[in-house]
């Protein structure tokens, strides 16, 4: 894959090579800018396959960059990394067509996921060859591969007795995190309700991409959409194997060659899945029939929130992210006005607490943003919420007067941080102290090394994972900040007594 960087901060500019090869020697990286103007010029010359770019640059910013290739059809995927989680900004983006939106400082593995994810798609892109299938026909209007072909639509025809210039309505299940685990199981079903119908045929399609599964429907008997028969019959026997973050959808097409066009609009329509009941079907008509009404700012509950913070009084913190919650639910309200009030409070609350600790902080504020930006379901919501006065290192009354500032600081890098391959150097840098000062500080006040503390989080973080996911080992050992599997279940035996999958089964 070959890949251009724009991005005006020299360091991230220069050791994206060194992570690309990393991650995968197979990358390429054919180009780097500094600026917008010199990587638009860039990406005309080089055309690449992938674009990681920044927002805020000098000479052209990010999406006016963006928004000049995209106007002269430079199809390049697109990757934004920004320090901006302005609900504005992502928008923008997304309007644009990028393949996805990271938030700086970058995490190792979330880059690796979205490099994976656009590899899939140049692959399924680049597939030119086509077995004559339904199903490859309908992956190809999908991806846009598809032209007008007068020959090739007649050859269809007599084959399928199909045109790819017909109209067609389109049934999806998103899944999302839901979706490795269910994607078999939903399409057995939907695949058998196609199967014992005599009122139109269809054919089931998979976005590993978007953590969909598509049904379109075709040939319908009847000259009705057949949207009411799966919102009454097919969503109810879903919704009992699958949960509230599911989201079912439906979009009508006039030509098969319009679902890339169609399937974007749907992607639009997920976080509608707010407004809505479980297990109703959501399309753009039902969306213009919904009356909702203007969301008022709480500045009160505001002010509140932040006294608490002021106060350093974690459970009356909760308690006014509780009342944001049954605020937002009072009333419909678009989706928009919703995550934007509660990114708004999020913002006012982190504000008055920023300035009194390290701004590492700031890296879980942006995660939290994105996480309530790509909601779409009040769980997502509700989650979010319960874990923001968690964040908050207020002071321990056990360790108050024992642990010194210097230490409360380095205990809070290790807990946001521990996952991450942090070292006992890069926190002295922190904290302006030397690495020797802070090791013998920190086992003096606290009783243990640091080394001894990261692996105590570390084990912790795998036990939870071992008890509440299906995750293999190397995603656990992944996401426990272990580079390797085998070492992660040798120290696990030491610290638990048995090995990782021993532990899973014990407990289960």
């Amino acid at each position: 894959m070959r890949i251009v960087v724009v991005e005006d901060e020299a360091p991230i500019r220069e050791g994206m090579a060194k992570i690309l090869s990393r991650i995968n020697s197979d990358y390429e990286l054919v180009g780097k800018a500094a600026d917008g103007k010199e990587g638009y010029r860039l990406i005309k010359e080089l055309k690449p396959d992938l674009v990681i770019m920044d927002i805020c640059m000098p000479k052209m910013d990010g999406l006016t960059m963006l928004k000049k290739l995209r106007e002269e059809q430079l199809k390049c995927k697109v990757l934004v990394l920004s320090a901006y989680s302005d609900f504005y900004y992502a928008q923008q983006a997304i309007n644009l067509k990028i393949e996805n939106y990271l938030l700086k400082p970058i995490k190792i593995p979330e880059l690796k996921r979205a490099l994976r994810q656009v590899e899939e798609v140049i692959a399924e892109e680049r597939n030119e060859k086509q077995i004559f299938s339904m199903e490859n026909i309908l992956l190809a209007c999908m991806h846009g591969q598809m032209q007008e072909d007068e020959k090739l639509d007649e050859n269809i025809k007599e084959k399928y007795g199909i045109s790819i210039e017909e109209s067609a309505d389109i049934f999806i299940i998103w899944l999302g995190s839901q979706y490795t685990q269910q994607k078999a199981e939903v399409r057995n079903l939907l695949e058998s309700v196609g199967e014992n119908t005599l009122k139109f045929n269809s054919c089931v399609l998979e976005s590993d991409v978007w953590s969909m599964l598509i049904m379109v429907i075709f040939r319908t008997r009847e000259e009705e959409t057949q949207k009411e028969y799966f919102q009454k019959s097919v969503i109810p026997i879903l919704s009992t194997k699958l949960d509230d973050t599911v989201v079912y959808l439906w979009q009508s097409v006039d030509r098969l060659l319009d679902m890339p066009e169609a399937l974007q609009e749907i992607e639009e329509l997920k976080e509608w899945n707010l407004i809505f009941p479980k297990g109703t079907l959501i399309s753009q008509e039902l969306i213009e029939q919904q009356d909702s009404f203007p969301l008022k700012y709480p500045i009160e509950l505001e002010d509140q929130a932040k006294q608490t913070v002021l106060n350093q009084n974690r459970e009356e913190l909760i308690q006014c992210f509780q009342k944001l919650y049954i605020y937002c639910k009072e009333e419909v309200h678009t989706p928009t006005d919703i995550k934007q009030l509660i990114i708004r409070m999020i913002w006012a609350v982190f504000n008055v607490y920023k300035e009194k600790i390290i701004t590492e902080i700031n890296l879980d504020i942006q995660n939290i943003l994105q996480d309530i930006i790509v909601a779409v379901s009040w769980k997502q919501v509700e989650n979010v919420l319960i874990e923001i006065p968690k964040l908050f290192d207020f002071p321990n009354e056990e360790e108050d007067e024992t642990v010194s500032e210097m230490v409360k600081k380095a205990k809070m890098l290790i807990r946001k941080y521990y996952d991450q391959g942090i070292t006992l150097e890069e926190i002295a840098d922190k904290l302006y102290v030397s690495e020797e000062y802070l090791s013998a500080q920190f086992k003096k006040e606290t009783g243990s090394t640091f080394s001894e503390t990261i692996r105590k989080y570390r084990i912790e973080r795998v036990k939870d994972l071992l008890l509440n996911t299906h995750l293999k080992l190397n995603q656990i050992a992944e996401l426990a900040g272990y580079t390797d599997p085998k070492y992660m279940s040798k120290v696990f035996k030491e610290e638990v007594g048995m090995l990782p999958n021993e532990f899973r089964k014990s407990v289960h």
